[in-house]
């Protein structure tokens, strides 16, 4: 199990650094690793009740790849019903599909229908395994296969892709939204932190970590700041002394982008007291006589403030301060 974790972690941050194509290379070699096989495809299916099943782009090892494309194309044994259960005349399939998030194996020996015996031929497969997982309104699938007879996949198999497997979904999908949203040639650079729906980080760019502690001193990881959560889950942005974001929901997975407020744009100390109190809605009459100072005064840095936060009034700058 520790190495399941040690994997785990490493494919995170993998998804975290490398490119598409980097990834796509890493992911598939390592699963042979942890799940032994001969040949090996990852893809993903449209699914649409009482028509052909559609295969999308794959990683494939091994020639699967053909293997893959005669299955969908010429075999034509899968559709989804009304229910949306598929159906198929393949048990595995519709054990995998059917009961999505968990992994199934079988021995081609125990397939009787005569085409698919042929076909398990024709490819030199004596076991097959399956695991899927739903991506929208596409199913993410992992198929793996083995040649020789003796060679069986079996229960520790599975079970290590009950635990391993989602992730390797979790991490394909975090590793394509970050290259769509990877900054193009001349843009304004910004941070990135993926965390799930409860706010933890499954990890984020060297120096978020340090200007979340800037926004909010109190912080500790591995959560997000609950009051950026909380913006983000209203408004989809949040605008603060030291940083702006914004953030994108995808596959439950919050990916959000962090830029520093500059140097100029800062609150001075004097600003700040004034904003926290006109946050607290009170009057310029009222600020100024708690600081000492004349309401024109007030009206001045408030001003200030807004310009600097680039917001407008003062539900939206409770909403900049509320950890301040």
């Amino acid at each position: 199990m520790d190495d399941l974790h040690a994997r785990i972690l490493r494919l995170y941050d993998t998804a975290q650094h490398a490119s598409l194509d980097e990834f796509s290379h890493f992911v598939l070699p390592d699963l042979k690793s942890a799940i032994g096989y001969d040949s090996a495809a990852l893809y993903s299916l449209t699914l649409q009740p009482n028509r052909r099943i559609r295969l999308n782009a794959c990683l494939t090892e091994g020639g699967a790849r053909e293997k893959l494309e005669y299955r969908v194309s010429e075999m034509r044994d899968g559709h989804q019903d009304e229910a949306g259960r598929v159906r198929s005349r393949d048990r595995l399939i519709e054990r995998g599909f059917n009961q999505p998030g968990r992994s199934f194996f079988m021995d081609t020996q125990a397939v009787g229908d005569r085409q698919l015996l042929a076909y398990t031929r024709r490819f030199q497969t004596a076991h097959a395994f399956l695991h899927t997982t739903p991506m929208g309104r596409d199913i993410g699938v992992l198929s793996l296969w083995r040649a020789r007879r003796p060679d069986r996949f079996n229960l520790g198999d599975a079970a290590r892709g009950d635990v391993l497997l989602p992730h390797v979904f979790k991490a394909l999908r975090i590793n394509r939204q970050l290259a769509e949203w990877a900054p193009q040639p001349g843009a304004s650079s910004a941070l990135q932190i993926v965390c799930n729906a409860v706010g933890t980080i499954l990890f984020s760019d060297e120096g978020a970590s340090a200007l979340l502690s800037q926004e909010w001193a109190q912080w500790n990881p591995p959560c997000v700041p609950q009051p950026l959560m909380q913006a983000l889950a209203h408004h989809a942005q949040y605008q603060g002394r030291h940083l702006r974001a914004s953030a994108h929901l995808s596959a439950r997975l919050w990916i959000i982008k962090l830029r520093a407020v500059p140097h100029g744009h800062q609150l001075t100390p004097a600003e700040l007291a004034v904003a926290r109190l006109a946050a607290r809605s009170l009057s310029y009459k009222e600020v100024a006589r708690e600081l000492g100072t004349s309401p024109a005064t007030v009206r001045n840095q408030l001003h200030s403030v807004y310009g600097k936060l680039n917001i407008n009034g003062k539900a939206a700058l409770a909403q900049a301060l509320r950890a301040a």
